[in-house]
């Protein structure tokens, strides 16, 4: 009995953990709206009164449709493996993700749910593990890419707020904005950095393995150095092979970061929206539209840095500080902020939150189940089946393609030794002769000896046969 209990104690604890996790979204929530609101009530809710109404729809169509294309690109990935697999499924394994990233700390709940709602969609486990690394590693890479690209443009918009002021009941609090921001950018780079230079350097590997995770163990960062040497090291494998999956197929690697570019060019673009319709963007210009989608890809990175369950208020503040310079009046910069947030967060964390609970193929794993560790772990349980696909397909591919470069080369060394035709003469034509393919000769018969030379015994036998086989008729006696 009372090892039946242990389970079930843990499971309640851990319910209870998410529980705390929603209660920390909605207080963050409720704070970030007194921040937002204080001493400004009145023309916050005058200018969310009169904001264009066509923009308002606007940003909702950019926040669904960047959830269609999500969707999309989960499709696309699942028919790799399957072709019953639909667009429905995709975004509701979508919406699925959105609502256990928006309740677990880092979005780290998120993939591992995803992948049991794909099992519940009769997609193989090792499938679905393989699919969202894959998600992961494309998703991460193009974020990384909008990260390079807002630094570039944008260094000086963010060094021109170099401290951002919160002050309520009385007092102030000075916060630096690049620190957080660098940090952040550092954070992004690194997951993929890591992972490439440790599945390709054997030394770093090995220095990141033993000595830095030791390290970490020592100062007591890591509790467990032994499992997070094993999860370190799946990470890693994992990388490889779904990498090499997706070199495997690079029509669908192209079309996949196309799409993960749109995505998140779609979320990023619902602030300068939300900016047009309360008044705070008076420029519709393209160069108006590029600053704030790369401000918002700075407030990614920041948001990134404080791993809260769904960036529940620091979300808020630090996009009041990102665009502080670019919308002074601070009632229109909230009335700007609540309007994004509304549309990113709150009706997403409603619609994906009822996706959930209601959805025929939701997940029937208990909600314990959605962190990162218990990913990893899904990653390393189905390591070997996912291992051997991979290969095949990889090797598959370079037999396919050495195959054509054959073919192609024999092409073009033929077309290069062929003689040209000569041309035809007046003269009458000669009967073909037939070649040694076309001119199949006989068998040769067994040469018989003349009767004539035959001894007497021999004579009557041969004389004999021929008059039971008659094969004698041409010879003369």
């Amino acid at each position: 009995m009372e090892k039946a209990k242990a389970p079930l104690e843990t499971s309640r604890r851990k319910t209870l953990k998410y529980v705390i996790y929603i209660l920390i979204v909605l207080i963050a929530t409720g704070l970030s709206l007194f921040f937002s609101l204080n001493g400004q009530f009145n023309e916050v809710i005058s200018t969310l009164g009169s904001a264009d109404w066509r923009y308002v729809l606007i940003i909702f169509a950019l926040v669904a449709a960047s959830y269609l294309v999500d969707g999309l690109i989960i499709l696309v990935f699942c028919r790799l493996y399957t072709r019953k697999y639909y667009f429905h499924q995709g975004l509701a394994a979508s919406l699925v993700g959105q609502f256990y990233s928006n309740v677990t700390p880092g979005s780290s709940g998120g993939q591992v749910m995803q992948a049991y709602t794909l099992k519940s969609q009769g997609v193989p486990i090792s499938n679905a593990a393989s699919i969202f690394v894959m998600w992961f590693i494309l998703y991460q890479s193009v974020l990384v890419g909008f990260d390079v690209v807002a630094f570039i443009f944008e260094l000086k918009t963010v060094i021109a707020t170099p401290v951002y002021t919160l002050g309520a009941f009385g007092t102030t609090i000075n916060l630096p904005i690049i620190p957080i921001i660098v940090l952040g950018f550092l954070l992004n780079i690194s997951i993929i950095f890591l992972l490439v230079v440790m599945s390709y350097s054997h030394r770093f590997h090995n220095f990141i393995i033993v000595y830095v995770i030791g390290f970490l163990g020592k100062i007591r960062i890591v509790k467990n150095v032994e499992l997070s040497r094993e999860r370190a090291r799946a990470q890693v494998e994992n990388f490889k092979i779904e990498l090499r999956r997706l070199m495997s197929n690079i029509p669908v690697l192209i079309l996949q970061t196309i799409l993960f570019i749109v995505m998140l060019t779609l979320r990023n673009s619902v602030p300068y929206f939300a900016g047009l319709a309360v008044g705070g963007f008076t420029d519709p210009s393209f160069p108006a539209y590029a600053h704030s989608v790369l401000l918002s890809s700075f407030h990614q990175m920041m948001t990134g840095v404080i791993p809260l369950p769904g960036s529940a208020g620091v979300s808020e503040f630090f996009f009041d500080a990102l665009f502080s310079n670019s919308v002074p009046n601070r009632a229109v910069r909230s009335s700007m902020q609540l309007l994004w947030r509304t549309a990113t967060f709150h009706a997403v964390f409603l619609v994906s939150g009822l996706v959930s609970a209601l959805y025929r193929s939701r997940p029937k794993e208990p909600m314990h189940y959605a962190n990162r560790n218990t990913f990893i772990d899904l990653q390393l349980s189905t390591f070997d089946e996912r291992k051997r696909s991979a290969d095949t397909l990889f090797q598959t591919r370079q037999l396919s393609r050495l195959a054509l470069q054959k073919k192609l080369s024999e092409t073009l060394s033929f077309s290069k030794k062929k003689s040209p035709e000569p041309k035809e003469s007046s003269a009458p034509k000669l009967p073909p002769v037939a070649t040694k393919k076309e001119s199949v000769p006989l068998p040769k018969a067994k040469a018989e000896p003349a009767i004539s030379k035959i001894k007497p015994k021999e004579k009557q036998r041969a004389m004999k046969d021929q008059d039971v086989y008659g094969e004698w008729d041409d010879l003369s006696l």
